[in-house]
C-alpha cells in the first residue's frame, strides 16, 4: 500500500489516506465497537431488572401474605412503569391472573401453559424466558416459604422488551460514530491544509528548484523559511546545489586545465583507443614526427617508428617504464624514450603514450662518459681515469713509474696574461707532452697546471731519462697568439717497488715533486725514502704546531733596540715555541710552517695581543716601552687586518704609540689596494710603520714611495761586513743619509761586536739592535734585570 501512495502526489496521498482511515474507522465501529456495545448494555440492562424484580418479588410476597390487593396492584402498576417492562401478572399455578398491569390479559396470549409455569415455579428460581423477537417472559414464585410441601405457589410473570433500549442504543452509537466522522473530516481538512503550506508547498519549492538547477546547472534558492527537517533539507540542497556548482566548475576547470597542458606541455602525448589508433595528439607529439597532429590521428605511431614491431615492444615492457625507441623525424632517424600508461574511459581501455626526445640526453650523457675519464681542456686522461688505471696496473704488481709534472710559476702567466691565455697555454702543453712521451704512457691532467705520466714495464732508468727529454723539450718557447711563452716543469719521478698503493705512490710522486722545486725548480727530482722522512716529520710538526696555540706553547721573547748611548727604546717582540717534545724551538724551524699552512694569521694575532699586554704592564711598572710586532705576508691576505689589530687594541686599552708594526717586503710584493688602505688605517690610528729588511728586495725605494712609512730596518746582512767591506760602507753610509732627507727612523740589526756599534754611531744610525746589546730574553728575565740592577741593563752585554 506504501508503495502505491508513494506513487501519488502528496495533495492526492494524505486526503486518500484520511478516507481510508475514516472508512476504517467506521468499520471498526459497525463490526466490533457497536455489537459490544448492544451487549454490554443488554447485560447491564438484564443485571439491573433481576434485582429489581428480587426486590418486587419480595414486596408482593408480603403483599400476598397479608392479603393487601391494593398494594400488590400499585407496585406492579410502578414497576411496569419502568423502560422495557410491557407488563407485569400475579398469577396462581393455574395462570389465574390475581393482579396485572394490562387488563384483558388471557392466559393463552401469555404463549407459556400452566403446566410449564408450574414447572418453572418447581426449580424455585426465577427464570427468563426467550420469546420471539427479543422478548423475555420472567418468572418469578412468590410466598414459596408458606406453601405446602409440594405445591406450587403464586407467580410472578413479567413481560420484559428491551428492543427500545437497544434501539436508543444502536442510535446513540450512530450519532457518536457520525460526530467522530465529522470531527475527522475537520481534522482531515485542518491537516490537509497544515500539510500543504507545511510540507507540500515547501518540497514544491525544493523541487522547482533542484529542476531549474538540473536544467541550468546554475545554483538556485529553495525560497523556504523556518528551521524544522524541510527548512534544513532546503538548507542543505542549496549548500548541495552550490556544492555541485562548485564541482562541476572546477571539473570544468580541470578539464580545461588538463587540455591545455596536453596541448602546451612539452612532452610529447599521444592518446591511443584499443585497436592502438591515435585518439588525441599534442603538438609536441607532433613536432617530433616532424608533422601537424591532424596526420596522426586515426593513425598508429608504428608508423612514425622504426622497426614494425617497435610499440608491440613498448606494451610488452611494464607500464610507466621508459623505453628507448628510434623515430623518424622527415626522414631523419630520431632517439625517443616513450612511456606507455594504460587507463579506463568510457568503459573502454585506452592507452597514453609519452615522447621525449633523447638525443640531447644522450650527447649529454656521452660527454659525461668522456668527462669522467678524460679532460675537458686538454682532452687528456682525468685525475680519476689515471687513479683508475694505476690501480689496476698496481692489483696486477706490474712494475710502473709515475713523473709528476708541474709548470713553474704558471699562476704568474695566468695572472698576467689572463686565463683565457692561460687555457690555452695548458692545451699546448698537453699536446707538447704527448708528442714528446712514448705512445704507451699514459699522460694525464691532474688538475690545474699539474701532469702525471704513468709509465708501464719502465725502470727507474727509462723514466728518468723521459723525465730529462721533457725537460729539454720544454726549452723551446710555446706560441700562444701573439705571446711567446717560456715555460719550465718540475718533474718529481716516483717507482713501484712491489709495495704501497695508489695514493701512497701519488704521495711519493708529489713529495719529489716538491723537491724538485725546492732545488729551484726546472729539474726533476726521484723520491727517496729521506725524501719520505722528511715528509713525516713535516707532518708531525704541522700537527705540533696545530696544538701549540691551544695548549698556550707558544712565548715571546725580547730584543731590545737601543739609541747611542745604549739605552732601549723599543723591544721587538720575536715569537718561540716551548715545545714539551721538542723544547724551546727557535722560529727559524717553525714560522716558515707556519706560514705555509696559513696558522701564521692566528699565531699573529696572539702575538699582538699578548704585546698589548706587556706593555701595558710595562707601562704600569713605570718602563713605558715601545713593543715592536713582525707582520707575516699571508696577514695581509685575511679580511679587514687593519679592524682585527685595532680592535685588539682596543680590548686590551693600549694607546697605540706604545706598539710598532714591522712590514717585510715579501708582504708588499702584490700588494694591491687592499694593503694600501689597510697600512693607512694602521697609521691613522698611531701605529708606527717600519720597513724591514730594508734594501733586500728590488722594489725598497718603489715601497718607501708609495706606502707611508715611519722608518726602515737596515738588514743583517750589509751590518755584517761593517766596517771592513767597502760595499757595506758605501751601502750603509747611503742608508742612512737618504732616510735623514726623508726622515725616516732608521734601525740597523744584527750588531755584534764594537767595531760595528762604533761605525754606526759615527755615521748617525739613531737605533741599534744586536747580540752586542742585548740577546732576546723573557719578560720576566728583563723585569729582574730591571730590578736588580737599573743603569747596568743599559749598557751592552758584552762590556
Amino acid at each position: 500500500m506504501l508503495t502505491h501512495l508513494s506513487r501519488l502526489s502528496l495533495r492526492t496521498s494524505l486526503p486518500l489516506l484520511l478516507g481510508l482511515f475514516a472508512l476504517l474507522f467506521t468499520l471498526l465501529q459497525t463490526t466490533l465497537y457497536l455489537p459490544r456495545s448492544i451487549d454490554k448494555e443488554l447485560h447491564a440492562w438484564r443485571s439491573h431488572t433481576n434485582q429489581l424484580l428480587v426486590l418486587l418479588q419480595s414486596t408482593l410476597s408480603d403483599h400476598l401474605r397479608h392479603g393487601r390487593q391494593a398494594e400488590l396492584e400499585t407496585a406492579l402498576a410502578d414497576f411496569a412503569s419502568l423502560q422495557g417492562i410491557r407488563w407485569a401478572m400475579v398469577a396462581d399455578p393455574q395462570l389465574r391472573v390475581l393482579a396485572t398491569t394490562r387488563l384483558g390479559l388471557a392466559p393463552r396470549q401469555l404463549g407459556i401453559t400452566a403446566e410449564q409455569v408450574q414447572a418453572q415455579l418447581a426449580s424455585g428460581h426465577p427464570s427468563w424466558l426467550e420469546r420471539a423477537g427479543q422478548h423475555y417472559l420472567a418468572i418469578l414464585p412468590l410466598d414459596q416459604a408458606h406453601q405446602p410441601s409440594g405445591e406450587s405457589g403464586e407467580a410472578l410473570l413479567v413481560d420484559l422488551d428491551p428492543r427500545p433500549l437497544l434501539s436508543q442504543i444502536r442510535l446513540d452509537a450512530w450519532r457518536y460514530l457520525g460526530q467522530i466522522l465529522a470531527l475527522l473530516l475537520l481534522l482531515g481538512l485542518l491537516l490537509n491544509h497544515l500539510h500543504h503550506h507545511l510540507i507540500v508547498r515547501r518540497l514544491a519549492h525544493i523541487d522547482r528548484a533542484s529542476r531549474r538547477f538540473a536544467a541550468d546547472q546554475q545554483p538556485q534558492s529553495a525560497a523556504v523559511d523556518g528551521h524544522d527537517e524541510i527548512g534544513q533539507l532546503a538548507e542543505t540542497v542549496s549548500q548541495m546545489m552550490g556544492q555541485l556548482h562548485e564541482r562541476r566548475q572546477a571539473l570544468q576547470d580541470s578539464a580545461q586545465l588538463m587540455r591545455e597542458l596536453f596541448d602546451s606541455s612539452p612532452v610529447g602525448m599521444l592518446v591511443l583507443d584499443g585497436r592502438l589508433r591515435a585518439q588525441q595528439v599534442n603538438p609536441a607529439a607532433a613536432a617530433l614526427f616532424g608533422c601537424a597532429p591532424e596526420d596522426l590521428l586515426g593513425r598508429r605511431p608504428r608508423e612514425r617508428l622504426l622497426k614494425g614491431d617497435a610499440l608491440k615492444r613498448l606494451l610488452r615492457a611494464p607500464a610507466n617504464t621508459p623505453v628507448e625507441l628510434t623515430g623518424l623525424h622527415q626522414g631523419r632517424e630520431l632517439p625517443l624514450e616513450v612511456t606507455w600508461t594504460p587507463f579506463t574511459r568510457d568503459g573502454a581501455r585506452r592507452y597514453l603514450l609519452l615522447l621525449r626526445d633523447i638525443g640531447e640526453r644522450l650527447q649529454a650523457e656521452q660527454r659525461l662518459r668522456f668527462l669522467a675519464h678524460f679532460d675537458p681542456l686538454t682532452h687528456l686522461a682525468n685525475r680519476h681515469c689515471l687513479i683508475q688505471h694505476l690501480e689496476r696496473l698496481l692489483a696486477a704488481n706490474a712494475p710502473l713509474s709515475l713523473l709528476f709534472l708541474d709548470i713553474d710559476h704558471f699562476k704568474r702567466i695566468n695572472d698576467t696574461l689572463g686565463h683565457e691565455v692561460g687555457d690555452r697555454l695548458l692545451v699546448e702543453i698537453a699536446r707538447r707532452l704527448t708528442r714528446l712521451a712514448p705512445k704507451q704512457v699514459l699522460v694525464a691532467r691532474f688538475g690545474g697546471d699539474e701532469f702525471l705520466l704513468l709509465l708501464e714495464e719502465r725502470s727507474a732508468g727509462q723514466a728518468r731519462k723521459l723525465a730529462e727529454t721533457l725537460l729539454h723539450g720544454f726549452k723551446a718557447p710555446l706560441q700562444i697568439g701573439q705571446y711567446e711563452c717560456f715555460v719550465t716543469p718540475s718533474i718529481g719521478i716516483a717507482g713501484f717497488d712491489g709495495q704501497g698503493s695508489a695514493t701512497e705512490l701519488l704521495k711519493q710522486a708529489d713529495l719529489a715533486l716538491h723537491a724538485a722545486k725546492d732545488a729551484g725548480r726546472n729539474r726533476l727530482a726521484v723520491y727517496s725514502h729521506p725524501l719520505g722522512e722528511a715528509a713525516e716529520h713535516r707532518l708531525q710538526l704541522e700537527q705540533e704546531l696545530r696544538h701549540a696555540l691551544d695548549q698556550r706553547e707558544f712565548v715571546l721573547h725580547y730584543q731590545a733596540q737601543v739609541d747611542e748611548q745604549g739605552r732601549p727604546q723599543v723591544m721587538e717582540a720575536l715569537l718561540r715555541w716551548n715545545s714539551p717534545r721538542r723544547g724551546l724551538v727557535l722560529p727559524g724551524e717553525f714560522i716558515p710552517v707556519l706560514e705555509e699552512t696559513g696558522m701564521i694569521i692566528a699565531t699573529t694575532r696572539w702575538v699582538f695581543r699578548e704585546a698589548c699586554r706587556q706593555a701595558r704592564r710595562w707601562a704600569e711598572q713605570g718602563h713605558p716601552l715601545r713593543i715592536a710586532v713582525n707582520l707575516s705576508p699571508l696577514d695581509f691576505r685575511q679580511a679587514d687586518l687593519a679592524g682585527s689589530l685595532l680592535g685588539i687594541l682596543a680590548e686590551e686599552q693600549l694607546p697605540p704609540g706604545l706598539l710598532e708594526l714591522e712590514i717585510t717586503e715579501s708582504a708588499l710584493l702584490d700588494a694591491g689596494q687592499e694593503v694600501q688602505r689597510a697600512l693607512a688605517r694602521l697609521k691613522a690610528a698611531g701605529l708606527p710603520l717600519l720597513l724591514d729588511d730594508f734594501g733586500t728586495g728590488y722594489a725598497s725605494l718603489t715601497y718607501l714611495q708609495q706606502f707611508p712609512f715611519d722608518g726602515i730596518k737596515i738588514d743583517r746582512q750589509f751590518v755584517a761586513g761593517l766596517p771592513e767591506s767597502e760595499h757595506s760602507v758605501a751601502l750603509v753610509r747611503g742608508i742612512l743619509t737618504m732616510a735623514r732627507h726623508l726622515g725616516l727612523h732608521v734601525v740597523a740589526e744584527g750588531v755584534s761586536n764594537e767595531r760595528q756599534a762604533a761605525f754606526l754611531r759615527r755615521n748617525g744610525c739613531p737605533s741599534l739592535q744586536g747580540y752586542y746589546y742585548h740577546r732576546p730574553q723573557t719578560a720576566a728575565a728583563i723585569e729582574r734585570g730591571w730590578s736588580q740592577d737599573a743603569p747596568r741593563s743599559l749598557l751592552p752585554q758584552g762590556h
